[in-house]
């Protein structure tokens, strides 16, 4: 096999590099117990911004008004739940939990002095009473979509959040098929339908009459999250197993779904390290990685898609369940959250680089043809490295 090798000086330390890129460590609260899912909240009326922390036994109320001196300012007990999931509208916050009560209803109206919860779990005609579901997402349009419930066959439930607010209405389920997470926007779902493996694309713009407008299976079968460009024109995906990698496909027609490309963290290539949860912020990615902390890749040229920030909230080995849940992005201040399972929250800083793409074509001096299997590698740690394909293109950076 035939080798490229490129050179690149850096002006950063490489034994910092994977310990703390283009990230900066604000504070830290530890808690008594493990956590989960990580949301975030902005009041209306004097702009603090709260992290909304999901924990095994409730939700964590935080105020970020000094973000290097976080503070709890409640906790709303609920059920002891291994897994949480939180999303926002207007002055409320919505929360689902695996194991009873149904949805917790969070009134942040009166932040951070009167903060309090109660409980939706209604019996649905034909349907059953909801107890317990695995995910939720609240549209642009205030519908929210509650995935993996213990009625409908896991497939979504879809309620109104936004009429009375506090008082959600059911208005429809989605068809029967287990879904593990959704993304809603535009009125076109992306169903992670983990145990087939796929990444299922509806029309709900009309909630009576859902259709399906195409599918993609996932790299390893196990399509965890979904979560889409600014454009609407790339999805980027991840499955929920060792060494998977996060997905990025054309979507821009749903009918002929095209794979653009499949990122790993250099770092931990073959470690068995496990991606979680994929979020977009313009046009990067910000990825939460079981033992491997909160990972930011540049993903404007989404055929290429390149590590450009790291924070690691776990000192332990690779692979397995532990480490960083959440990672949310997505507070005006630019603060990105990472919920530990076992280290508690971590807010820190963020600044967003571009990466530095290498790509090009190999080609044989005297013939002019392609070159496959030509290996292309930057002479540093940090960067990606590639292999030609029949047509002798590479990408790297």
């Amino acid at each position: 096999m035939k080798k490229i090798v490129f050179a690149c000086l850096f002006a950063v330390s490489l034994g910092n590099v994977f310990a703390q890129l283009n990230m900066t460590l604000l504070d830290q609260i530890d808690y008594t117990q493990d956590l989960n899912d990580i949301w975030g909240w902005v009041d209306p009326d004097d702009g603090i911004e709260y992290a909304l922390v999901g924990t095994v036994t409730g939700v964590s109320v935080v105020s970020l008004a000094d973000p290097s001196n976080a503070v709890e300012v409640e906790f709303l007990p609920g059920a002891n739940s291994t897994w949480r999931d939180i999303k926002t509208w207007g002055n409320y916050a919505y929360c689902i939990n695996e194991e009873a009560n149904g949805l917790m209803v969070i009134n942040l109206t009166d932040a951070p002095n009167n903060i309090t919860a109660t409980n939706w779990s209604p019996n649905l005609p034909g349907l059953g009473t909801y107890t317990t579901a695995h995910n939720i997402w609240i549209d642009e349009f205030g519908y929210a979509y509650i995935a993996g419930a213990n009625i409908n066959s896991g497939g979504m439930l879809i309620v109104d959040v936004f009429s009375t607010p506090g008082s959600p209405q059911f208005v429809a389920p989605a068809p029967a098929v287990y879904s593990h997470d959704v993304y809603t926007r535009d009125n076109i779902m992306y169903a992670s339908e983990i145990y087939g493996g796929n990444m299922t694309i509806y029309d709900v713009s009309n909630k009576q009459n859902i259709t399906m407008l195409g599918q993609q299976q996932t790299p390893y079968v196990f399509t965890h999250n979904v979560w889409l460009s600014d454009d609407g024109n790339v999805a980027f995906t991840t499955d929920e197993k060792a060494n998977a990698p996060i997905g990025a496909y054309d979507v821009s027609d749903p009918d002929n779904i095209i794979e653009l490309d499949q990122f790993r963290p250099v770092a931990t290539l073959g470690a068995s390290v496990i991606p979680h949860n994929v979020h977009v912020w313009q046009d990067w990615l910000i990825i939460s990685y079981y033992t491997d902390g909160g990972i930011i890749a540049d993903a404007s040229r989404p055929e290429n898609i390149i590590e450009v920030g790291n924070w690691d909230s776990f000192l332990g080995g690779n692979g397995g369940y532990n480490g960083a849940w959440g990672a949310y992005p997505f507070l005006p201040s630019g603060l990105v959250l990472l919920t530990d399972i076992g280290n508690g929250l971590f807010v820190c800083g963020a600044t967003y680089v571009r990466a530095c793409w290498l790509e090009g074509i190999v080609t044989d001096a005297v013939t002019g043809l392609p070159i496959q299997g030509a290996s292309a590698h930057i002479e540093s740690t940090q960067a990606n490295a590639a292999t030609t394909g029949l047509n002798g293109v590479y990408k790297a950076g």
